[in-house]
């Protein structure tokens, strides 16, 4: 091999060599050593094996205590390997100052040359880990590697047992500061473990004292013990219950409500129920919330009721009912009473009640109410008083606890008392404002309930005599009407006759003369003429004779005749209507055709007359029948004239309303039917009537409108002029 050759070789095994090193140190552990020793040599010699053994050490020698005190508080070390005797040190000491000073998990070997068994063994109980003599480094390696696990584990343990004991202190905390009661109980009822707030929910000093005491919790606890059947039960079937509520007795006997979530204990063996555990939240104060807010609630909605009740009826009876049963369902009071006081006497007398009769025997004339009735309707103001009544030994009667007087005001009057019976929580404030509002409304509705009385009897008086005073114009005109035929028309008649004799046996010897007497008879004529027209327009013979459908007929061809264009449609059958709406219908008619006349100034008129029945209504229409089932009679007048502006059809009969609209709206109301009017300036005019058909006898006779007073008509009447 030449010498290049050579050279090469020797290049590439080092090449290798060092990458094996390199791989090898890659691999290797990294150790942090302390080492206690006073000889160099001996201290190279342990590095060596250490790092035969597969670490990467980095080190610091000492060998005085100050020096090893100074290394472990600089920095942190993996091991520590100590000999045994030193000129200024020793082994022991070390072990002590390591484990003293606060690294108890640091691991500590003695590599010495010189050491008895004896010595060894007292430095491994002072918790050195092994012992490798000098001459037998050989096992350093095996020893380390095993000091260094096993140190691992007692960190690994010391760990754990600090966390545990910081957790165990943790949820000792919570379970001591818990702001929820914490439980567990066995099945038949007894506390295993309880925390202070759960003592405090069920009022002892301490859960020591709780769980000494209580033996039975339902019977001990529960209002009612059957809730904790249902408990147990729940648990057993389900096991777990959220929001369970229930009431219990404190140990000072107050009664609160509670929830609890809990679950079911179980055997790890059998799987059975062998006990209770959960958490337990006082809930009374949101109990109490919920209560008031659930009767604010029905306050609101029983004043709302009361308001729309109130309001939409006007019978005072109702008003007493309703009004007492929304305040019974507000306040639960045992019993109440409206007493109304007579203007005459100023007694006041029971009108409506409930629940007097089991009020306790002599409860409403006790002293104190008397005082209170007479405090309330004089000082205008709501009283409270304590009814000094005691019970009977049968208790079958109610003793309440409180009453009150409300005045029911009305316009500075006070027009009688509510008188309220029952337990305390009558006299809370909130309650006595409700029913001073619902006595308030109630008075209000009872003022209008009297006003409204007060107004449809006068109404009733005006229809009255609305009736009366048309029964008398139908009375005045057929009596003008017998006047003007018996006087007047037969007087005309009479003298038109003679002048006729007169002109045949003496006639006029000069054609002047023979003028003169047949202008004088012409105008007696013309007398007749409109006496007939008189009579016919104040009561016309054809309406009692034939009834409406002849009447409007002959009336309106006496217009034709004088130049009217009408347009009449009849809807009318042939038989006869009751003689009111005959007569009314006549009248507007009549009265309708005047104002175009006097009015409109054309005589272009459209005129429909129709009777509407309802339908599948049949038989004779003087059957007894409700007016919606025997329909209507509809009249429509339509003028196409000059019309007028709203000022002029006020529609209430006010002053611009024309005085025929007027007789013609009133006719027709009283009959219960509807008048309407419509026009405009320039387009004309239309009115339309609506008149029930009543039940009643058809028309045939004045007598039948008029009453008995012109029953018996005198018989010139009936005569033809």
């Amino acid at each position: 091999m030449s010498g290049l050759e050579s050279d090469r070789s020797n290049t590439a095994a080092r090449a290798s060599a060092r990458s094996r090193k390199a791989s090898h140190e890659t691999q290797q552990t990294p150790l942090r050593v302390l080492l206690v020793e006073d000889s160099e040599d001996d201290a190279l010699l342990v590095l060596r094996e250490l790092r035969r053994g597969g670490y990467r050490v980095s080190h610091e020698r000492v060998d005085t205590a100050g020096g090893m005190l100074a290394a472990l508080e600089e920095r942190d070390w993996d091991l520590v390997v100590s000999d045994h005797a030193m000129p200024g040190f020793s082994a022991p000491a070390a072990l002590q100052m390591l484990r003293e000073g606060g690294w108890p998990d640091v691991p500590f070997v003695i590599v010495s040359g010189h050491i008895g068994e004896d010595a060894a063994v007292e430095v491994m109980k002072a918790g050195a880990h092994d012992y490798v003599p000098k001459d037998n480094l050989a096992r350093l390696a095996l020893v380390v590697e095993r000091a260094l696990r096993e140190a691992e584990e007692r960190r690994q343990r010391r760990r754990a047992r600090e966390e545990l004991r910081a957790a165990e202190e943790k949820y000792r905390s919570i379970f001591e500061n818990a702001v929820e009661g914490i439980f567990q109980t066995s099945l038949d009822g007894r506390f295993v473990t309880a925390n202070p707030m759960m003592a405090r929910i069920f009022g002892y000093g301490s859960p020591e004292e709780m769980i000494q005491s209580v033996h039975d919790v339902a019977e001990q606890h529960y209002v009612n013990p059957e809730r904790r059947n249902e408990f147990a039960r729940r648990l057993r079937e389900e096991g777990q219950v959220f929001d369970f509520e229930f009431q219990i007795l404190r140990k000072s006997g107050a009664v609160i409500w509670v929830s609890a979530n809990a679950r079911a204990v179980r055997d790890g063996v059998s799987g059975g129920v062998v006990g209770y555990e959960g958490t337990m939240e006082d809930i009374t104060e949101r109990k109490r919330a919920e209560e008031e807010l659930r009767r604010s609630l029905e306050r609101l909605m029983a004043l709302h009721e009361a308001g729309s009740i109130l309001g939409s009826t006007l019978e005072p009876e109702e008003i007493g009912t309703r009004l007492l049963g929304i305040m019974r369902r507000i306040s639960g009071f045992a019993a109440a009473a409206i007493s109304m006081r007579d203007d005459a006497t100023g007694r006041l007398a029971v009108w409506r009640s409930i629940g007097l009769d089991d009020l306790e025997t002599g409860v409403r004339y006790a002293p104190a109410i008397r005082n209170a009735q007479e405090a309330a309707m004089e000082k205008d103001a709501t009283q409270v008083f304590v009814p000094a009544v005691e019970a009977s030994p049968d208790g079958a009667h109610t003793v309440p606890s409180v009453g009150l007087c409300l005045p029911l005001r009305v316009r500075e009057r006070v027009m009688g008392l509510l008188e309220v019976y029952g337990p305390e929580e009558l006299a809370e404030r909130g309650v006595v404002e409700i029913l001073e509002s619902l006595t308030s409304q109630a008075a209000s509705a009872l003022e209008n309930s009297r006003l409204y009385r007060e107004l449809m009897e006068r109404e009733r008086k005006l229809q009255e005599l609305v009736g009366k005073i048309l029964v008398a114009q139908e009375e005045e005109r057929r009596r003008v009407s017998y006047d003007v035929h018996d006087g007047l028309a037969q007087v005309a008649a009479a003298a038109h006759q003679h002048l006729q004799a007169f002109a045949h046996y003496h006639p006029p010897g000069t054609e002047e003369g023979r003028e003169d007497l047949e202008y004088v008879s012409g105008l007696v004529r013309r007398t007749v003429g409109e006496a007939r027209r008189i009579i016919a327009n104040l009561r016309p013979t054809a309406l009692d004779d034939f009834g409406l459908k002849s009447a409007i007929r002959l009336h309106l061809d006496a217009l034709r005749a004088e130049g009217w264009e009408i347009y009449y449609r009849d809807g009318l059958d042939d038989e006869r209507l009751p003689a009111p709406t005959e007569t009314a219908i006549f009248r507007v008619v009549q009265e309708a055709l005047n104002n175009i006349a006097k009015h409109a100034g054309t005589r272009r008129v459209k005129l429909s007359l129709e009777k509407r029945t309802a339908q599948g209504v049949t038989g004779n229409l003087a059957a007894p029948m409700a007016p919606d089932e025997r329909g209507k009679i509809r009249l429509t007048v339509r003028d196409y004239g000059r019309g007028f502006g709203p000022e002029h059809t006020g529609g209430g009969g006010g002053p611009g309303e024309r005085v025929g609209l007027t007789g013609m709206r009133e006719r027709i109301a009283l009959l219960g039917g509807h008048f309407r009017i419509a026009s405009s300036p320039g387009v004309g005019t239309l009115l339309v009537a609506e008149i029930p058909l009543l039940a009643g006898p058809a028309g045939a006779k004045a007598g039948d409108v008029l009453g008995p007073s012109a029953a018996a008509d005198p018989p010139a009447a009936r005569g033809r002029l």
